[in-house]
């Protein structure tokens, strides 16, 4: 699968919320630029490469970003219309005990995903949930938790992703004993809670800060 015109919608408009923009490079390659500077080039083909002085912590979110529209266009492009009239302008991408979650493209570089029950003969959805600008995680995690695939209880809610977030950066800012490919690692980790949380979470507002401050 190569980058095809939707998906270079997407990418545009995914990339303008971090205040990034893309251009042409040559047939294959897109550049993706802060300013006028590039700080990566994607290739039609997925593959991103970077000039020497990209700026980290924008660059490590390009991946995340390209990976997410290749799920998308992937899973979209296979999937079949829902089969109602009402509703053929959404396509099912996942189906599981009665539940389905759609998807359609409403242009400009805008996916809308809902989550539906529906009725053993498919000839009728209700209580939808919907999410736009390309929301397919949330709406994917939706999906999980409504059809019984997911576990809530094996889930972590916001305060917990927020504590271990905040423990995880203590350590590796304060523990002297951790190793390069240890700190390496807990940065991964870090980076990746940052990459699945739409607010990530602000380590100067936590408990643990409080009490590091009244410590001081």
């Amino acid at each position: 699968m190569e980058i095809n015109n939707r998906m270079k919608e997407v990418l545009e408009a995914e990339l303008s919320r971090l205040g990034l923009n893309i251009q042409r490079e040559s047939s294959s390659v897109l550049s993706v630029l802060q300013k006028n500077d590039p700080i990566a080039f994607i290739h039609d083909n997925g593959e991103i490469h970077y000039p020497a002085n990209a700026e980290a912590a924008l660059a490590h979110q390009i991946p995340i970003i390209v990976g997410k529209i290749w799920e998308i266009e992937s899973t979209y492009r296979n999937a079949a219309q829902l089969g109602i009239s009402s509703l053929n302008s959404y396509r099912s991408m996942l189906e599981y005990n009665h539940h389905v979650l759609a998807g359609r493209y409403d242009g400009d570089g805008e996916f809308r995903f809902v989550t539906w029950e529906m009725n053993s003969e498919r000839t009728g959805f209700a209580m939808g949930h919907y999410f736009y600008r390309n929301e397919y995680e949330k709406a994917k995690d939706d999906f999980l938790m409504r059809s019984g695939l997911l576990d809530k209880g094996r889930v972590f809610d916001s305060d917990q992703i927020s504590s271990l977030y905040t423990a995880l950066l203590y350590h590796s800012i304060n523990d002297a004993t951790l190793g390069d490919n240890e700190k390496q690692s807990i940065d991964l980790l870090l980076q990746k809670i940052e990459s699945l949380t739409p607010h990530p979470p602000n380590p100067l507002h936590s408990p643990l800060q409080a009490e590091l401050d009244l410590e001081q």
